[in-house]
């Protein structure tokens, strides 16, 4: 028998793994430089499916939740408690979006923009009566002009599209606006252009309860420039004024109610449901007089990736909440027992 020189085999075993290796290597980046490639072709190039195409109907969520309320599916509470009247969004994770995709910033608001318009009609289609959105805090003033002054040019371009895709004085949707617009840093053609919106959208409001007829199913309040706490500091010296020149006499009749009458979103329920996206836990001064009894829901995903799974998803959590406002009965249990009560 003939030896082999010592270490020849190991020297091919060594060749072999190496060669292995490399192929796998050159499959795995292969298989991330396409899926790269497909995640911006996909958000950038590829254009969105109309929402008239998706064909949804809006008694789905409403089955979604007989579903967790009855496994039979038939009503045990009226269907005002399961679907949220007032959803508020923190619109978070457009700069972190396009940060994994070695995009701009911009893009991620650009894509973020998107995501507004489409989630409106989803609300919309699910009855949902109002929604607030975080545009622009009082507190991102201290990113960069150039980020600032791209948010606020996507913002005039953004009420145009929603001026066009729910018309003001046609539409059943209105439109509030929440914050400080006097503040000389917003732009003037932004400004014009959102209030535009709101006037338009008042002015339809009123020729209809003129005629006897309430037709606005979503209203849309735009926080910009806002702050909770500001909102809370401006209605306090509003207050101080009205008890000054008699407008409120006493003191002891200051309530909630009335404190509530001058802040900006007066007029406005609180928001049943806050969502805040991209994982963050945390309120960021929003809507913090409203917020006492909101259920705060944390999605996992960035605010473009937002879609109609993740609305779902959330819909679907709130509606397994047991919501008690201090008491210790649910509130679809009280309205369970004030229904059997006018039976009887």
């Amino acid at each position: 028998m003939v030896k082999k020189p010592p270490g020849n085999r190991d020297e091919n075993s060594k060749e072999i793994v190496a060669v292995v290796l490399s192929r796998k290597l050159s499959v795995l980046l292969a298989v991330f430089l396409l899926c790269s490639f497909a995640s911006i072709s996909g958000a950038l190039l590829i254009p969105s499916v109309p929402h008239q195409a998706r064909k949804l109907s809006p008694k789905r969520v409403t089955s979604i939740g007989r579903n967790h309320y009855s496994s039979s599916g038939s009503d045990n509470f009226p269907p005002d408690l399961k679907i949220p009247r007032h959803v508020a969004f923190i619109c978070d994770g457009n700069a972190r979006w396009a940060k994994k995709r070695c995009l701009p910033t911009a893009a991620g608001h650009i894509i973020g923009a998107d995501r507004f318009i489409e989630l409106i009609e989803y609300l919309q289609a699910d009855g949902i009566q109002y929604c607030t959105f975080f545009g622009f805090s009082t507190e991102n003033w201290k990113r960069s002009e150039d980020e600032i002054q791209s948010i606020f040019d996507l913002m005039e371009q953004t009420a145009t599209k929603l001026s066009n895709r729910f018309p003001p004085e046609t539409s059943e949707v209105e439109i509030r606006l929440l914050g400080d617009l006097d503040d000389s840093r917003i732009p003037e053609g932004l400004r014009e252009a959102l209030r535009r919106l709101q006037d338009a959208s008042e002015k339809r409001r009123l020729t209809m309860l003129q005629s006897g007829i309430s037709s606005t199913r979503l209203t849309i309040n735009l926080a910009i420039n806002y702050g909770g706490r500001q909102d809370i500091l401006r209605a306090t010296k509003l207050l101080a004024m009205a008890v000054k020149d008699g407008t409120v006499e006493n003191p002891d009749d200051i309530t909630e109610e009335v404190f509530s009458s001058f802040l900006g979103t007066a007029g406005t329920p609180d928001p049943d449901m806050i969502i805040r996206t991209s994982g963050e836990s945390r309120l960021s001064n929003f809507l913090l007089w409203n917020c006492a009894y909101s259920e705060i829901y944390i999605s996992p995903a960035l605010w473009p990736d937002f879609d109609r799974n993740c609305w779902e998803a959330a819909l679907a959590w709130y509606q397994e909440r047991q919501r008690r406002f201090g008491s210790r009965e649910s509130l679809e249990e009280r309205v369970e027992f004030n229904a059997m009560k006018k039976k009887q």
